[in-house]
C-alpha cells in the first residue's frame, strides 16, 4: 500500500465516499506523494518512463511550435513584449527547444519574447535544464496562476501540450434510467467504486447539455475543471492565440454509444491499465479531452474558435513553406526525418493528438490551419 493510499483511506473514513475528481487530484498532485508532485526520482516521460510525448521525439516539435509562434508574432504586428505562455511545462525541455530555435533562427523575435510558465511544480528541473544557457533563462519567468497572468494583460500566445488530459474529471454512470456519480470507497479492504446521486447543479447541467447514450451501465467522464480553465485563459489574454494540444475527441465521438466504458485509464511503463484506483501516486491517470466542450467554454470566455485538426495536419501546415522550399527560418525537418515521422505519421502521434486553436482579437490566417477541415468539432 502506498503512502498516498493511506492518506486517501483516512479521508474516506473521516468524510465518507470520495468523489473521483478528488481522488484523481490527490493521486496526481498531492504535495510530495502525487504522481506529478513527487520530489526526485526518474522522469515519468520518455522511453524509460511511463508515457511518451511529442517532446520526447526530440527538439523538432519545439522548433515547429516556435515557427508557428513566430508567424503569430508577425500577424499581431510584432508586439514587444510578445508573451509565450506555457502551462504544464514539466521539466522545461519544450520551453528550451522553443527558445533555442527562436534565438538561432529569428533573433529579432527572440528579443521580443517574454516566456512565462504558469503553475509549474517542476521549477527546479526547468532551471537545471536551461541553466547552461543563460540567454534562454533571461527570457523566462514564472507566474503562480491565471489571475496573476490576467493582471499583466498579455499579448501573444498561450499554449499547453498534454495538460488538459490530466485535469481531474467527474465520473458518471447510467443506472436504472438515470445518471449517478461514481465515488471511491473502501470495500473488502480495497479501494472500490460506488455509485451515488448527483451532488451539484453544475454537473447535472453539463450532463443535460450532452447527447449521452441512455445505455444501462454506460460510464464516462465530464471535465468541469477544463471548462472553467479555458474560460479563465480567455479572460486573461488581452489579445492573441490559445493553442491546446492533447489527445481527445469531439463530443460526437467522445460520447458515442460504442465508447461505453469512458476514457479513464492509468499508464505504467507505456501500458494502459483499466484499474485507475490501484496504487494511487504511482501511476499516471488520464482522461481524453472533450474538445467540443473545451471550445464552447473558451467562446464563453471571449475566445473565437479558429480550427480543430489532428497533429499531423497541424504540423504539416506549419511546415508547409519549408517543405515546399519557400525561403524563411528553418526547423531542419530534412535532418530529423525520424522525429518528423513520429510526430506526424497516423500510426504514431499524428492521428492520436489534436490541436484546438482559438483567438482573441487576432488574425485568422495561421499556418497551422492550412489543412483544417470544417465541422471538426461536431
Amino acid at each position: 500500500m502506498t503512502k498516498l493510499e493511506d492518506i486517501i483511506r483516512a479521508e474516506i473514513r473521516a468524510a465518507g465516499p470520495m468523489r473521483f475528481d478528488r481522488f484523481m487530484d490527490l493521486a496526481l498532485y498531492h504535495p510530495g506523494s502525487g504522481y506529478y508532485a513527487k520530489m526526485g526520482g526518474p522522469s515519468p516521460i520518455g522511453r524509460s518512463g511511463d508515457f511518451f510525448t511529442s517532446v520526447s521525439a526530440g527538439p523538432l516539435f519545439g522548433r515547429l511550435l516556435a515557427r508557428q509562434f513566430f508567424q503569430m508574432w508577425r500577424l499581431l504586428g510584432n508586439p514587444n513584449p510578445f508573451w509565450i505562455i506555457e502551462q504544464g511545462a514539466h521539466d522545461g525541455q519544450l520551453a528550451c527547444d522553443i527558445l533555442e530555435w527562436c534565438r538561432t533562427e529569428t533573433p529579432e523575435f527572440f528579443d521580443a519574447i517574454r516566456y512565462v510558465i504558469v503553475q509549474s511544480s517542476g521549477a527546479a528541473s526547468i532551471h537545471q535544464k536551461c541553466a547552461p544557457e543563460p540567454a534562454l533563462m533571461s527570457r523566462m519567468t514564472w507566474l503562480e496562476n491565471l489571475e496573476a497572468l490576467a493582471a499583466e494583460k498579455p499579448v501573444g500566445v498561450f499554449f499547453s501540450n498534454e495538460l488538459v488530459d490530466a485535469f481531474p474529471v467527474r465520473a458518471i454512470i447510467r443506472r436504472d434510467d438515470k445518471w449517478l456519480e461514481q465515488h471511491v470507497v473502501i470495500k473488502d479492504d480495497a479501494l472500490r467504486w460506488k455509485d451515488r446521486p448527483m451532488e451539484d447543479a453544475e454537473l447535472s447541467e453539463a450532463i443535460d447539455s450532452l447527447a449521452l447514450p441512455a445505455i444501462e451501465g454506460y460510464t464516462t467522464e465530464i471535465n468541469l475543471r477544463a471548462r472553467r480553465w479555458i474560460g479563465e485563459v480567455g479572460r486573461a489574454m488581452q489579445r492573441g492565440y490559445v493553442l491546446t494540444i492533447d489527445y481527445g475527441y469531439p463530443a460526437s465521438l467522445y460520447y458515442a454509444p460504442f465508447r461505453s466504458s469512458g476514457t479513464l485509464t492509468a499508464f505504467v511503463k507505456h501500458h494502459s491499465i483499466d484499474d485507475v484506483l490501484a496504487e494511487p501516486g504511482m501511476r499516471d491517470i488520464t482522461a481524453h479531452v472533450d474538445f467540443t466542450a473545451l471550445a464552447r467554454a473558451g467562446e464563453k470566455g471571449g475566445l473565437v474558435t479558429l480550427g480543430f485538426l489532428d497533429q499531423q495536419r497541424f504540423l504539416m501546415g506549419v511546415a508547409h513553406d519549408e517543405l515546399s522550399g519557400v525561403s524563411g527560418p528553418l526547423t531542419k525537418i530534412q535532418d530529423n526525418l525520424g522525429a518528423w515521422n513520429t510526430l506526424t505519421h497516423p500510426e504514431h502521434l499524428g492521428a492520436n493528438f489534436f490541436a484546438l486553436l482559438q483567438a482573441k482579437d487576432a488574425p485568422e490566417q495561421v499556418d497551422g490551419l492550412r489543412f483544417a477541415r470544417p465541422g471538426g468539432l461536431q
